[in-house]
């Protein structure tokens, strides 16, 4: 009866223990957001203790120019101090967007041509400015004014992006000639690979893509 005693009651200790587990988490950097159980809780460095029911936190970890990263920590690590390391967004550093005043990506803007250029020298600077930052051009249909490229993959040390772009005869109901444009842009991580279904859209556009839209407004012209 002693012995049963003595071994519940370890039990219960044990039990308590790990209940009561633990942890502190280090960022680096230091200045990263630390997002526990998707709310805000700290710079850097936070402990964590684990709830009676909980087997796992979820973490997100942030910061400018670091590509985010979330984890799943579990109450069974055996580590009582855990640490994780943000990785430099290079894919960030070499694209522009919003911030930047380049919000293009993923949206259509028009470029209305300058007076007195026919559709026959249009179409071929339209086409010139394409294959020259594009290496395979899908859709070339001069009667319906609409080109299309394919993507192209530009990989990063942990990303990869995708761009393609498209061009359409735009209607206005004036004397005028006048496309929209479209430049898509795509990111996956690159440990997903480079199947479609990895990629999301991506709010910014490579900067070796920002000569595209010079050239289409000052070879075309526009009005934007």
């Amino acid at each position: 009866m002693f012995v049963l005693v003595v071994l519940i009651g370890f039990g219960i200790s044990v039990n308590a223990q790990l209940f009561a587990e633990k942890k502190t988490i280090y960022v680096i950097p230091e200045t990263a957001k630390i997002f526990y159980n998707g709310h805000e809780v700290g710079n850097g460095s936070y402990e964590i203790k684990f709830g009676r029911n909980e087997d796992f936190v979820m973490l997100k970890f942030e910061a400018p120019g670091y590509i985010s990263r979330s984890i799943k920590l579990f109450k069974n690590n055996p580590k009582k101090t855990v640490s994780y390391e943000l990785f430099v967004d290079e894919a960030m550093q070499g694209s522009l967007g919003a911030d930047e005043g380049v919000d293009l990506a993923n949206k259509y803007f028009s470029i209305t041509c300058k007076k007195g250029m026919t559709e026959d020298v249009v179409w071929k600077r339209l086409m010139n400015i394409t294959v020259t930052n594009f290496e395979n051009v899908e859709v070339r249909d001069k009667s319906a004014g609409w080109i299309k490229t394919a993507w192209i993959n530009t990989s990063f040390l942990y990303q990869i992006v995708r761009t393609k772009m498209e061009i359409q005869l735009q209607f206005t109901g004036e004397d005028e000639l006048a496309y929209r444009v479209k430049i898509s842009s795509e990111i996956a991580d690159k440990d997903c690979g480079s199947n479609s279904q990895c990629f999301i859209k991506y709010g910014r556009i490579l900067k070796k893509y920002e000569q595209v839209i010079s050239e289409l407004q000052t070879t075309l012209g526009s009005n934007f």
